[in-house]
This record gives structure tokens, sequence and C-alpha cells, in this order.
């Protein structure tokens, strides 16, 4: 009987090579083994662990984002037949737990990246969650949670129920990641023609981006200088709430200062309420998966296709140990050149804005700073707002950024709009998430990564 291996930790909550059954190895027929890579530049990492023994097959054609791919039922017929599977995993592949239930069969699954600590964004860095992320990462933060306390809200703007600043009421011994949090109260609200209503004040004590959230009514936010014109601010997002008794959000892109809150419209005398800020820095799921992008990471995808190789093979096991050592050398060594290349920009001009959070790792490792992304997510699937742009464009002209790097396949329009109003240059084509075909400039990963450095030094140096 075939058995399973499974690294998918954030799949299956498994971080290490684990039988699903009993026994040791899957069999492995006379003929090669069936191995199957998600990603192109996955599929070259373990061809070269492989070797002449087998040929590593990739499932996402070159070129195609892995962020847009969706599984055929051809794909999944190909995963049926696999008895290997490798993906990059960290939740870089959303659709792979359902695609591995519905394929059936038995199969070693690796997750490359297991074992590799996601990194967490640095201060300055613009990454921000897609309003579906943010109404997530809210309703997860406040599930169990009732309101901790009643307010009598006020009766117009000028008797607005004071609220505490974010982050007012730290208690002692409180880790400062959970400075920001805010709590979920209870509104008292007034009877009024057309249902309830009320005002309550608060003070934003940083600049970003915040969620306020009832159960029902019509929400608006007045600066407290203004609030007696009742001047609404733009509202940026509506969030589809369904949590802890809220049923509407709004999202809005605040400097700091002191706010006031109207309430208008609700069906019932008092309200769950709640704001703060709205899902701070980042990140998707479990955090970024692009771990790719630093050749140091890739050591560990390599030791992790090796150890599941020998698993499923044992009888290779000398092979795939002597090739996974002979490729970490190559990977020592590009990291080795990277460093000598990157060393050709002033430091001050080791600025990135990329088409999407992709390089965190690669500016960790080679000391850039991320001035900020088109597309606020690890995925390229979410879309900025006009005040995610604008802001952008504030950030490029005060740290003097001198390009826009997009990828294969961006839509270069808002790099182009953004370099229109900074007067800074757009990159395009960097290989971040596919190589190319043999005779294209970037057939393998270390050929990618070559090819990227070189286009990022000669546009900064």
């Amino acid at each position: 009987m075939k058995k399973i291996i499974i690294t998918l930790t954030s799949l299956f909550i498994v971080s290490t090579l684990l039988l699903s059954a009993c026994g040791t190895a899957v069999e492995t027929p006379s003929s090669a083994l069936r191995v199957l890579a998600v990603e192109t530049f996955l599929a070259d990492i373990a061809q070269n662990v492989a070797g002449e023994r087998t040929t590593v097959e990739m499932l996402i054609p070159l070129g195609v984002d892995p962020h847009a791919f969706e599984p055929t039922p051809q794909d999944v017929a190909k995963i049926a037949d696999s008895q290997v599977l490798i993906l990059n995993g960290a939740g870089f592949e959303e659709w792979a737990a359902e695609t591995l239930e519905n394929a059936g069969g038995e199969r070693i699954v690796i997750e490359a990246s297991a074992g590799l600590t996601s990194r967490q964004g640095r201060e300055g860095e613009e990454a921000v969650m897609s309003p579906a992320e943010k109404t997530e990462a809210l309703c997860a933060a406040l599930a169990d949670k009732t309101p901790a306390k009643d307010i009598l809200a006020g009766s117009d703007a000028a008797s607005a129920a004071e609220l505490h600043g974010e982050g007012e009421h730290q208690h002692e011994g409180q880790s400062a990641e959970h400075e920001h949090e805010a709590e979920l109260l209870s509104l008292k609200l007034n009877d009024g023609q057309g249902g309830y209503y009320g005002y309550v004040r608060f003070d934003a004590t940083e600049d970003g981006e915040y969620v306020i959230a009832a159960n029902g009514g019509k929400l608006a936010v007045m600066e407290a200088a203004g609030s007696a014109d009742g001047t609404p601010l733009e509202i940026e997002e509506t969030l589809p709430l369904a949590c802890a008794g809220l049923n509407g959000g709004i999202l809005l892109d605040l400097e700091a200062g002191e706010y006031v809150i109207s309430l208008r419209g609700l069906s019932e005398e008092s309200t769950p309420f709640f704001v703060g800020v709205a899902g701070g820095h980042h990140h998707h799921h479990e955090g970024d998966p692009h771990f790719w992008l630093d050749p140091l990471n890739v050591i560990k995808y390599v030791e992790n296709i090796r150890d599941g190789l020998v698993v499923a093979d044992p009888a290779g096991r000398e092979l795939y140990t002597r090739n996974a050592a002979n490729y970490i050398l190559e990977l020592q060594a590009l990291h080795t050149w990277i460093e000598a290349q990157v060393a050709q920009i002033p430091a001050e001009r080791r600025l990135l804005v990329t088409n999407h959070e992709s390089f965190g790792y690669f500016a960790d490792r080679y000391g850039f700073e991320i001035i900020g992304t088109i597309i606020p997510s690890v995925s390229t699937g979410a879309s900025p707002s006009a005040q995610q742009l604008a802001r952008l464009v504030e950030h490029v002209r005060a740290s003097g950024a001198a390009a826009i790097f997009l990828e294969t396949g961006s839509n270069p329009q808002l790099a182009e709009q953004i370099a229109h109003e900074t007067g800074i240059k757009v990159v395009t084509k960097l290989y971040t998430h596919s190589i190319t075909e043999p005779s294209g400039v970037a057939p393998t990963y270390i050929a990618m990564m070559r090819y990227n450095v070189n286009a990022i030094v000669e546009a900064l140096k």
C-alpha cells in the first residue's frame, strides 16, 4: 500500500515530514518517480536535486502568475497521477487543500518553505491588507468577545461621548504588538425620528486606516474641529462585517487627531461598537510566502526537497544528497555575487518601489528599504485605493526613490501614473514568480535572480 507524507504547515498544521499511515515510504516503481512541482522556479530547484534520476514536471505553465492560478480538471489529474508533489507552502497555494482532497490518491507532499519564519513588515513599509483580509482579521480578533463597557452616546457633536485613543490604556506588561488593540464597546443611543442615533468622540493617535463598525445604521466621521458644520470625511471602503454583533463597518484613511463619529438610523437602542486601526501593517495569512527571492532561504527549500525525495525513493539517497550539496554551493555563490553587485548601489539609493509585496526577504537580506508597493498585498489579486496610491506618491517623493520595479505580467498603467507624478522611471519585466523558456533571459532560478539583480543595480547605482 502507498503511504503519504505531508509537510503543508499552513494547510494541514504539520511542519515536518510525517507519515499519514503506517510504513516508511511510498512504494517506488521501477520506472522514474513521478514528481510534480507547482511553480516553475520550484521545478527547476527540485530538478537540481533530482538530477538524472527523474524528471520534475511543473504544474503551472511558464509565464503564468501563481497568484492567479486556478487548477483545471487536467491539473487535478496531474496531481492525482503524481507520487511526489512539491509546493512552496506558507499559504502561497490557497487552492491546494481542496484540490488535494478532490484529486484523491496517495502521494508525498513536500512544503518547500517548511521551517522558515515569515518576515514582519518593517516600519515605513506600505503593507496594507485588502478589504476582505481586514474584515477577516477584525472578526478573528473580536471572536468570542463581548462589549467591555457601556457608553452613553451624545445627542450632538458638542456632547459626543469620549472614547479613549488607540493604545491609551495599555496594561502593564502588555506586549507592544497589542498596544494598538481597541475594545469592543456597547453604545446606548438616543431615540429620534428615523431610528436611534448618537455621537462619540475619539483620538486617532497615528496616521493610518481605521475601521468603525456598529450594528447597522449610517456611520459618518468628522474632524472634531469642524464637527459643527457636520461635513463628513470621505469613506474609503465599506466592510461586510458579520461578527461580534457588528453587521456594518466603514474604512477611512485618517491623520492623527481628534474626530467625531455620528451613528444614525439604527433600529435598536444599543449597539456593539468598534473603532480601531485597520489590520496594521500586514500580513497575508501566515505571512509573506516569497521566501525564494532570498537565495539563502532556498537552501532550506533544497533540504526539504532532498529529504522528501529520499523518503519517496530511498535508493536514490546518495544521489539526492550529493546533488543537494552541490546546488547549495551554487546558491551560496549566488548570494555572494548578489552582495557584490548590490555594493555598487550607494546605501541611500537602495530604495525599492515594487508592483506588489514580493521583495521583502530580498530587501531584508541585501539592505534595501521598501518604500511602498502599488498593490498593497502579498497577492497580486488585491487592488489599491485612491488614498493608498496618493500616500505611495507622497512616500516616493519624500524618499527620493529612483525607480518603480514591475514584474512580468504586471499592468504598467498605475506605475506609469506614479512615475508621471513623481518623475521616477519604471523598470519592467522582473522575473519573480516564473522562469522563462530555455531560450529566454531567466531559464533557471539562478538565472532569474541574476537577471533581476542586474536590472535593479543598473537602475539604482
